[in-house]
C-alpha cells in the first residue's frame, strides 16, 4: 500500500479511486496513518474524512456516497475510506460515473476482501491494490516507464514479450492491467496542464483497453499495441 503514497510524493498525482484487497479492521488504520503521514491530513474530527464500514454495500449506500462526495470540502482534499464484505453489482453500477469523474479533490479508498468481486466496468475505473509483492508491482511500473519512453518499435517489442508464455501457461492479464494503470498515472503526471483533445483521447483509449482486458476473448498484446500506436 505504501507505493500509493510513495508515487504521490514523487509525482504529486493521487488516483481518485483505489480498491484495496484486505480486511477493513486491518487496512483502515494503516490508511489513516498513511494519509496523516503522506498527505498531512488528520482523520479524527475531520469532516473531510469519511470512514465507514458496511456488511453489504448496496445501492442505497452507494447513493449516499454519491451525494456525500458532491458536497464541498472544508479544506482541500476529501477522503472516503469505505470497507465492506459485500459490494453488490447494483451498487457498483450506481458508482460507475462517480469513480470515473469524482468531485475535484475527492479520493476513494474502498476495502474489499477480493478484487474478483468487482465488475469489469468498475474495475477499469479504479486502481486496484492487491495482496502482492512489491517486486511484482515494481515490474509493472518499470514496464510502463520503458513503454512510454520507447519508440513504436520498442513498444511493440514490449507487448510481444509480455504476451509470451510457456506451454500450459496463460497470459498474465493482471500484469497488463497493472502496467496500464502505471502508464495512465505516469502520463497524467507528464501531461499536467495539457488537456487537449489528443491527450483526452489517449486516456479514453487506455480506459477502454483496461475494460477489454477483462474479456478473456480479447488479446492483451493487440490492446497494448493499439495504445503504443496512439501515444
Amino acid at each position: 500500500m505504501n507505493n500509493i503514497f510513495e508515487n504521490y510524493k514523487k509525482t504529486g498525482y493521487l488516483h481518485h479511486a483505489h480498491v484495496i484487497e484486505g480486511m477493513h479492521d486491518t487496512i483502515a488504520p494503516l490508511l489513516v496513518e498513511a494519509i496523516r503521514e503522506h498527505l498531512n491530513i488528520e482523520a479524527q474530527g475531520n469532516p473531510d474524512v469519511t470512514i465507514e464500514y458496511y456488511d453489504s454495500l448496496g445501492v442505497d449506500e452507494a447513493h449516499d456516497l454519491k451525494s456525500a462526495q458532491t458536497r464541498a470540502g472544508f479544506d482541500g482534499k476529501k477522503i472516503f475510506i469505505i470497507g465492506t464484505e459485500s459490494f453488490t453489482p447494483e451498487a457498483q453500477n450506481a458508482l460507475l460515473k462517480t469513480f470515473e469523474e469524482p468531485t475535484e479533490g475527492t479520493h476513494f479508498f474502498i476495502i474489499i476482501p477480493r478484487a474478483e468481486m468487482l465488475l469489469p466496468t468498475l474495475r477499469s475505473r479504479v486502481l486496484v491494490v492487491q495482496n502482492m509483492s512489491m517486486d511484482t508491482e515494481d515490474e509493472a511500473r518499470v514496464l510502463a516507464e520503458k513503454f512510454l519512453d520507447s519508440t513504436l518499435e520498442g513498444r511493440f517489442a514490449i507487448a510481444k514479450k509480455m504476451a509470451e508464455k510457456k506451454a500450459g501457461e496463460t497470459v498474465d492479464r493482471e500484469l497488463f492491467r497493472r502496467m496500464l494503470d502505471h502508464v495512465e498515472r505516469i502520463l497524467y503526471t507528464r501531461t499536467a496542464g495539457n488537456r487537449d483533445e489528443k491527450i483526452a483521447n489517449v486516456f479514453r483509449e487506455i480506459f477502454q483497453a483496461k475494460t477489454y482486458l477483462a474479456n478473456r476473448g480479447s488479446s492483451p498484446k493487440m490492446l497494448l499495441e493499439h495504445i503504443a500506436i496512439i501515444l
